[in-house]
């Protein structure tokens, strides 16, 4: 199977986030902003090319003000002189997103009880995401219809490894171009260092490459989920640098 390029990828995740917030693009810049999930990760901008960021970073500061966040740009690690320009106007480097692909199979163990299934309605698996994500279920309200559209998609899928009937983690996949894009990985807490996001990636995979496409993930390095990644197979296609701006209010 065809290894896909940087921009293949970028574009799967835009589109998966696309459908938790706002997503607007000016040239080959993108801006994503959420008023109702108010943390960085779903507002943002970042470019598809090094060339544009400086106009990129510009124009999303203006919407970043209007809304009343702060400035957070993902700029490809790739983009030294872009990077270097942003951090002299005040941005500061906080975290590094990496993109991984999939490689050698993975093994996962067939535990008695355990199961992987695709979720059928969108309470269990928002619950189980916001308990992976949030440690609570305070924003059912604002990402049960999120999953209740996404249940209805046909580019989507959302799995759920359920452990003697109750969902113990989720994944949701998302499909493009030779491309399924994996997101939202999580495990609730009392199910944790038993395996179940090992399963849930090894179903993604089977799933992913019936379909004749590659599996592609981001990572956070704050979540400090690399080392379980790379134990599972993935290999690091590129990076991000995620560049914060404290905006005047």
């Amino acid at each position: 199977m065809k290894i896909p390029d940087r921009e293949d990828a970028e574009f799967n995740e835009v589109r998966w986030w696309s459908k938790w917030a706002l997503l607007r693009w000016h040239r080959k810049g993108y801006l994503l902003t959420s008023e109702s999930l108010r943390e960085p990760f779903f507002n943002r901008a970042g470019s598809l090319c090094c060339e544009q960021i400086g106009t990129t970073a510009s124009w999303a500061e203006r919407a970043f003000a209007r809304q009343g966040t702060d400035a957070t740009m993902l700029v490809f690690d790739s983009c030294a002189v872009a990077s270097e320009k942003l951090l002299g106007l005040g941005y500061a480097r906080v975290d590094t997103m990496s993109v991984l692909i999939s490689g050698a199979p993975i093994g996962a163990p067939k535990l008695e009880g355990w199961s992987v299934e695709p979720a059928t309605s969108p309470r269990s698996w928002t619950r189980a995401y916001l308990r992976a994500f949030y440690g609570s279920e305070d924003l059912s309200p604002v990402v049960a219809p999120i999953v209740a559209r996404l249940l209805k998609s046909r580019e989507v899928a959302l799995l759920e490894c359920r452990v003697k009937g109750e969902t113990a983690g989720v994944l949701a996949l998302f499909r493009t171009h030779g491309i399924g894009g994996v997101y939202c990985v999580g495990t609730v807490p009392e199910f944790r260092r038993l395996g179940v996001a090992t399963v849930l990636l090894a179903k993604a995979k089977q799933t992913v490459e019936g379909e004749g496409r590659r599996m592609v993930l981001q990572t956070l390095a704050s979540e400090g989920s690399m080392d379980l990644y790379v134990k599972r197979g993935f290999k690091v296609m590129y990076s991000k640098h995620v560049l914060e701006r404290k905006l005047k209010s």
